[in-house]
């Protein structure tokens, strides 16, 4: 009962502070841009390039999904990390978070209304984005696959759910809302680096982001492993905030 409590507080923060409006109109015009420069990009080429003739290939469902995808992994990723980066450490700035543990309300609960509440906003985000995505990708560029779309966006939700979770768990123990958000992009990029070892690909997080792409292609193979992992680190990155709020002073 006390984590529903914090959760609709959380909810509320999130609608008052127009994060869950940002996030969602930002992924809505990138999912609504990508079918669009790829179905108007040879009009586009023609206007600009006078006599220089482009050849052009023709774009597909596909490629505005893929479109869409590459801006999950890069403008999504930031916009994840910009909003949970202060989730924790700007309460600690603020002195709220000891207002709110000083009650009779666990840490534990604390940290689960946080994630949940980073959850929804994703939830409600991507649900824009793939909506505006599907919708103008189908009609300029035909349908696409509709579970390969459904199963390329929820492994792209995956992820950042897991980076979310890594920079909450910054935030519980770093006490600037900015330095939990260089560090959870430290590691992201680390992660990055890891990937171009082949032993370690298949396991890690970020490897999702190839699945999905997979997915969307129609190639590729499953990443279970790394699937798995990203579970885990959501749960460990939760239980550890919740270790660190619990030993530390707010």
């Amino acid at each position: 009962m006390t984590t529903l409590v914090l959760l609709r507080k959380e909810l509320a923060e999130h609608r008052r502070t127009h994060k869950l409006l940002i996030v969602s109109v930002l992924l809505l015009v990138f999912g609504m841009a990508s079918p669009m420069v790829l179905a108007y990009l040879p009009q586009l080429m023609e206007m600009a390039g006078e006599d220089i003739v482009v050849q052009i290939p023709e774009f597909t469902a596909r490629d505005a999904v893929k479109s869409y995808l590459d801006s999950l992994g890069q403008v999504g990723l930031l916009a994840a990390i910009l909003i949970s980066m202060g989730a924790i450490a700007l309460e600690r700035e603020r002195g709220t978070a000891a207002l709110v543990l000083c009650k009779p309300v666990g840490t534990g609960s604390f940290v689960a209304a946080k994630l949940l509440g980073l959850g929804a906003v994703l939830v409600v985000a991507m649900t824009a984005g793939a909506l505006g995505n599907y919708g103008y990708t189908a009609v300029l560029l035909g349908p696409p696959d509709v579970m390969a779309f459904a199963a390329a966006n929820l492994l792209a939700s995956f992820y950042l759910l897991e980076v979310m979770s890594i920079t909450m768990f910054f935030s519980s123990w770093i006490r600037n809302q900015v330095g939990a958000g260089v560090a959870s992009l430290g590691v992201v990029l680390a992660g990055g680096l890891l990937s171009l070892v082949p032993a370690l690909d298949p396991y890690l997080p970020s490897s999702i982001m190839g699945w999905a792409y997979g997915v969307n292609a129609g190639t590729g193979s499953s990443r279970w492993g790394a699937l798995a992992v990203t579970f885990a680190v959501i749960v460990a990155s939760a239980v550890a905030a919740w270790r660190l709020l619990h030993r530390q002073e707010l």
